[in-house]
């Protein structure tokens, strides 16, 4: 694949800035943060198969019941389209739910859209892989 050139830098290395500050996010509960990353007609299937919009997810941070103690990518790949680009990867978190220590695996295809220079997340769906996937 031939990586579109933007103001010097890969769409990836721009692309995997923003998952970056949206796992740093999602880790601080910064929901602020969030409102940016998120655009405001997000639709989001969950590894549960949950569709949520970006009210629930940004009500899913804040509730707490989900925390982040960290959260990274691998296999990045991305494909632009002018002003969309579509990411496919591994999501690897470790966090709580209710309380409970976890770590798991996920596949995830996430659809960004550039407006007014900056990338938001529009549209992506996340499901499980077995260990060690």
């Amino acid at each position: 694949m031939t990586e579109e050139k933007i103001d010097g830098a890969t769409l990836e290395q721009e692309l995997r800035e923003v998952l970056g500050r949206r796992a740093d996010a999602l880790v601080a509960r910064d929901l602020d943060a969030l409102k940016r990353l998120l655009g405001d007609e997000l639709t989001y299937v969950n590894s549960h198969g949950d569709l949520w919009s970006k009210a629930d997810y940004l009500k899913a941070v804040e509730a707490g019941a989900l925390r982040w103690e960290r959260q990274w990518v691998d296999e990045l790949v991305v494909r632009g389209y002018g002003d969309v680009a579509v990411v496919t990867c591994r999501v690897h978190d470790v966090g709580t739910w209710e309380g409970e220590a976890f770590q798991a695996v996920f596949r995830s295809t996430q659809v960004y859209v550039r407006r007014s220079g900056a990338w938001v997340y529009v549209a992506g769906q996340t499901g499980s892989l077995a260990q060690g996937g």
